[in-house]
Formats: structure tokens, C-alpha cells, sequence
């Protein structure tokens, strides 16, 4: 039998406020041996994060654990009672010493005021007992071997100095830096592009394997465990459903929950890849694009040269491509390709260095670059956005009624305020909202009823033409594979053209009709989605299918 590095047993937190006790985790139990890998997955509010947090003793002062609760870690000195710890200094010999956790959001987490060195070195000193020079050395070659270059300069650099890929890497290279037993990873990829993503996955292998030391690998996605983890305990509303290892639980899984979460996962499989390219339906006699780009280039002034000349960064550099009516048009690309950038100048956000973007829908057509302020009104009633996130878009001071209302009220689409509460209700039924909770604010929806509330806010116009950018990033799978099937019983429905901007190749496969790939504001690969998929042209195209995470299950 695997000697035990970490074992909890009947886990229970609950979380008291001044009106009532939330039950966030409840009779957890699960072991962790040295040198494995324990998957932890579940939705939003599944108690999976709380549960990380614990064993770091790092939840709210609110939080309780109950009697019975155990989590015990093993140490060279013997087996270490974490919830008998008490005050600082005895949770600061488990929190770095025996347990180091990695989290989301690395910018978040190193001080702002701070270099990345002066970080490291601090913990080195007080964890390790080490003088600055060594502590400092020690940190230039963590940093090397998480693959930052140049390490003898980013350690003398802040947070918000460094990408996204490179904060996390040093957010690694900090918590391993104290070569703990037990490492907690919160959700360490979510953040990141695919092709950095891979490499951090690739790179905590490696360093898994050489250190020998535990992981709890946090997530809500399923492609990662199987590619990461050896076991995988699933959670929902505190409770874990099942584990086990990868193979049993994602290849053989026994519990409806865990049937239904990777159900919603979405494949790139032979189904797709071998799909003929759909038929681009069009109306009347026209053949016309409903958008057209031509030689598009979007530049942002970035301050002015010693000469005083401005400086000018170019986000989308003379892009070209056109959004056949009726078609789902994919647009992907990793962060900085200035996919969003393009996106959102279709709807004169930004405006334009060079280039055109045409709008025609058989009935207007409108040059975007130069419409007027009339045209311009008239123009954002046929075409509207959906943003990502659906807590910050909608604003928490007004009903659902009120939020879906007033492009019709800004836009006076609507005669009276009787045909505006008809209208209303017609796209929240559509939106499978119940019309009887429209008096209701944000706040009382989940993520997935907030995000068909922003759907309805852009469909109440009766647009032609619906820019969805990463419109489903923030949500949990099953929510996101929901919101998906309406957008396309939407689309047939009401005869609408999505623009679809998104980061996910594997929703991108099984949603979009044609796709076309960005990087760094230039369009690198275009063709019809099957096909860009089975035989991608581009180098970039490829290096990015590689790395996105596959569902490992038969």
C-alpha cells in the first residue's frame, strides 16, 4: 500500500454570517501520497477551492470546522495535526515548510510594491533559514528551471512587469522555491493561453517528478486532470460524488453528475473533423457578406518619443476577412492577437488607423467607419455584443426588466411602455427566462440565467448581427454547453449572423461554421472549420491544437 503524505477525513467548514450557516464543504475525505497527483474538480461553489484553503488554514475568520474533522500531513518529524495548529508561528512552520499552494491569479497574489526577488528571498530566509546570497541564488535558478528567461533581471522586476505566462511561472518557481511535501495548485491554468497552459502543465510534471512531492490539483476542467492527475475526486455542493483514478472516474465514470459534467465537455472528434463545410445559407438573391473587412488596422498611441512624437502600438494590422449572412464565423486567437480589438471595431468602439468594415444586411448598408450619429443608433439596433463576463455587465442596480428594456428606451424602438414589457417578455421566453422574476436584480441569478439576461439585453433590438466575444469563458461546463445550445437554437430561430470570439478551440470546432486565426493583429489561417482542424496550414495553427488539453477518455 502507498505510504500516506496527506490524509483528511470528514472534512466539514461552514460559514456563518450574521443570519444564517452555509454548509461549503461537507464529509470530505481523501489521502494524498507522495509524488501523486490528486485531481479536484467540480463547478462553481462546489467546495473544491474551500477545501484547498483549508488545508492551508486560509479561510475567512467566519469559517468553522466542525468536530470530527482531520487533516493530518506527515512530516520528517511525524504526522502534523493542521487543524490543532494555533497562531502564526505554528502555521507558519506548515504554510511554506510542508504545504506551499499555488493561485489563480498570480498578479493577485505577489505585493504590488514589491520585486519578485524581494518576495522570494524573504520566504527562503524565514522558511529555509538561508542568508540573502543564498536566497538569492536559490531564486535565479528556480526561476531558470520554471523556463523564465533571463532570470538574472526578472528577479529585480514587479508582478505587473511580466505576462501572464510569466507571473505564473514565478508563482511556481515561489511556492516549489521551499521545496514543500504537499503542493495546492488553485485553479493554476484557467487564466492562461493554450500554448501556455501546456507549458506550465509540462513543466509541473517535470517538477512533480523530480521534487516527489503531493499535489491537489484545483480545477472545473476535466481535460486537464485527465492529462495531470493519477486520481480525480469529483465535488458538488460540498460533497465529493466519486473517486478515484483518471482512468475509472473519466473513462468509466458512476455517479449522473460526473456522466452529465463530461457529457458537456466539448470534443474535437472524428464527428467534426470529418464534417463536410456547411452551406452558408443566404437570403434572396444576394450572395453578399453581411460584414466585410478590408485591410482593417486598429493602433493605440502609447505616449510620445524624446522627440515628441507620438508612439503608436499596432493592435490589428490590415486584417481582412468576410462574415457570410447566417453563419456562425469563428475568430480565435491567444491573448494580445487582437481578435477582441477587431471584434469590437465592427461596432465602432475603436476607431480605425486604415481599412474598411462594411455592414450589409439586404436592407441598410453602412460603411462603419464613417456613419453618422442618426446612422449610428440605427446601426446598433441591427448589430449588438454579448460580453464575457456576465456579473460585470449587467448593473446591480437594476431589475432584469429594466437591463433587457433600455436599448428599446435609448433607442425608442418602442412606442409605449406596454409594447416595451411585451417585447421584453417575448425575448426573455426565448431566453428560457421565467418572465415572473424580471422584477428581480442580478444578484439573485446564477452565472448561466445571468449571462441569458445579456443575451436577451442584445437580442431585444431584433438585431441582424451578434458579436459574441468569449461569451461563454466564465462559465462552469454544464452552464456553457447550455448556453451554447441556445445561442444556436437562436441563431436558426431568428435568422442571426454570430460572430463567435473565443480563446477555446474545442467550443470554437463544435459551434462555428468558418474560423479564422489571429496572432499578434495579423490573420494567419482562414478556411472552413472542419478543414482548418483536420489540416491546419499555419505553424501557429498547429502549435496551438497541440496544445489544447484532450479529454482523455474512451
Amino acid at each position: 500500500m502507498m505510504e500516506k503524505l496527506l490524509s483528511v477525513r470528514d472534512l466539514n467548514v461552514a460559514f456563518e454570517t450574521h443570519d444564517r450557516t452555509v454548509e461549503a464543504v461537507s464529509g470530505v475525505s481523501f489521502d494524498v501520497a507522495p509524488g501523486e497527483v490528486l485531481g479536484l474538480v467540480g463547478e462553481s461553489g462546489s467546495g473544491k477551492s474551500v477545501t484547498g484553503r483549508s488545508l492551508m488554514r486560509l479561510n475567512p475568520n467566519y469559517a468553522r470546522f466542525s468536530e470530527g474533522s482531520s487533516m493530518v500531513i506527515n512530516s520528517d518529524g511525524g504526522p502534523v495535526d493542521i487543524l490543532s495548529l494555533k497562531g502564526n508561528q505554528q502555521l507558519r512552520k506548515v504554510r511554506g515548510d510542508l504545504i506551499s499552494m499555488i493561485f489563480q491569479e498570480p498578479i493577485a497574489s505577489f505585493a504590488p510594491a514589491l520585486t519578485i526577488g524581494k518576495q522570494m528571498t524573504e520566504q527562503l530566509m524565514l522558511h529555509r533559514g538561508m542568508s540573502y546570497p543564498e536566497a538569492r541564488e536559490l531564486s535565479i535558478d528556480m526561476l531558470d528551471r520554471v523556463g523564465i528567461t533571463m532570470p538574472e533581471k526578472r528577479i529585480d522586476q514587479y508582478a505587473f512587469e511580466l505576462s501572464g505566462g510569466m507571473r505564473q511561472r514565478a508563482m511556481i518557481a515561489t511556492a516549489l522555491s521551499t521545496r514543500p511535501k504537499l503542493l495546492i495548485a488553485d485553479e493554476p491554468t484557467t487564466a492562461l493561453d493554450v500554448t501556455i497552459q501546456a507549458q506550465v502543465l509540462k513543466l509541473m510534471k517535470e517538477l512533480i517528478a523530480e521534487f516527489g512531492m503531493g499535489v491537489i490539483f484545483i480545477t472545473h476542467d476535466l481535460a486537464v486532470i485527465s492529462e495531470i492527475a493519477d486520481r480525480v475526486a469529483v465535488m458538488q455542493k460540498g460533497k465529493i460524488l466519486e473517486q478515484g483514478t483518471v482512468d475509472e472516474v473519466i473513462r468509466a465514470p458512476q455517479h449522473a453528475y460526473t456522466k452529465r459534467l463530461l457529457a458537456a465537455v466539448p470534443r474535437i472528434d472524428e464527428s467534426i473533423l470529418n464534417a463536410p463545410a456547411k452551406p452558408v445559407k443566404t437570403e434572396g438573391d444576394t450572395d453578399k457578406p453581411i460584414v466585410s473587412v478590408k485591410d482593417l488596422t486598429i493602433q493605440f498611441s502609447i505616449g510620445k518619443s524624446l522627440l515628441g512624437r507620438h508612439t503608436y502600438f499596432t493592435a490589428v494590422d490590415k486584417v481582412s476577412f468576410d462574415i457570410p449572412k447566417g453563419s456562425f464565423f469563428g475568430l480565435v486567437g491567444e491573448s494580445g492577437s487582437g481578435k477582441t480589438t477587431a471584434g469590437r471595431s465592427m461596432l465602432k468602439i475603436n476607431n480605425f488607423a486604415s481599412g474598411s468594415v462594411t455592414y450589409d444586411d439586404g436592407d441598410v448598408r453602412y460603411d462603419i467607419g464613417s456613419l453618422k450619429k442618426a446612422e449610428l443608433k440605427d446601426y446598433r439596433s441591427r448589430a449588438q455584443l454579448i460580453f464575457q463576463d456576465p456579473y460585470a455587465a449587467l448593473s446591480p442596480r437594476m431589475t432584469v426588466r429594466d437591463i433587457i428594456a433600455e436599448p428599446l428606451e435609448m433607442m425608442k424602438l418602442t412606442k409605449n411602455r406596454s409594447e416595451t414589457n411585451e417585447r421584453v417578455k417575448e425575448i426573455a421566453r426565448l431566453c428560457k427566462l421565467d418572465v415572473e422574476h424580471l422584477r428581480r436584480f442580478p444578484h439573485a441569478f446564477s452565472g448561466g440565467q445571468r449571462q441569458r439576461i445579456a443575451i436577451a439585453r442584445a437580442l431585444v433590438s431584433r438585431p441582424k448581427f451578434i458579436i459574441a466575444d468569449e461569451a461563454v469563458a466564465a462559465l462552469d461546463v454544464s452552464i456553457q454547453a447550455e448556453i451554447l445550445d441556445l445561442l444556436k437554437s437562436l441563431q436558426k430561430e431568428l435568422g442571426l449572423t454570430i460572430l463567435f470570439i473565443s480563446h477555446d478551440l474545442a467550443v470554437v470546432a463544435n459551434l462555428c461554421d468558418h474560423t479564422v486565426v489571429m496572432q499578434q493583429g495579423k490573420v494567419v489561417e482562414s478556411a472552413p472549420t472542419p478543414e482548418l482542424f483536420r489540416n491546419p496550414q499555419r505553424d501557429y495553427t498547429k502549435a496551438l491544437l497541440a496544445a489544447a488539453p484532450v479529454l482523455r477518455a474512451g
